[in-house]
């Protein structure tokens, strides 16, 4: 089940939703009551790509202008993928404690 929300952090998602919260299943139709501490965080795959197209688009034009230097600028996939992979990870290391 995935649920929609632009907190980054746990304790974010607590306050919007509370400790406990509803869903409802898209596949199924079953509603379940989910406690914070359940819900994982994935990788966003949507900024994964927009950091793969401006990696492209400015490794091409930095190419024209200054040579292979400007394959410099292909790194830039590779820092929002470790962006995204630090923030899932930190989500997901820290817990709430029940109650």
């Amino acid at each position: 089940m995935k649920i929609k929300s632009d907190v980054s952090t746990r304790p974010e998602l607590q306050m919007e939703k509370g400790d406990e919260f509803t869903i409802n299943c898209q596949k199924c139709g079953k509603i379940a009551k989910i406690h914070v501490n359940d819900v994982k965080a994935e990788i966003n795959k949507v900024i994964i790509i927009i950091g793969l197209v401006l990696g492209i688009v400015t490794t091409v034009f930095l190419w024209n202008y200054f040579g292979a230097i400007g394959t410099v600028s292909a790194i830039i996939p590779i820092l929002f993928w470790q962006q995204q992979m630090r923030s899932v990870r930190s989500f997901n290391s820290y817990t709430i404690r029940r109650k």
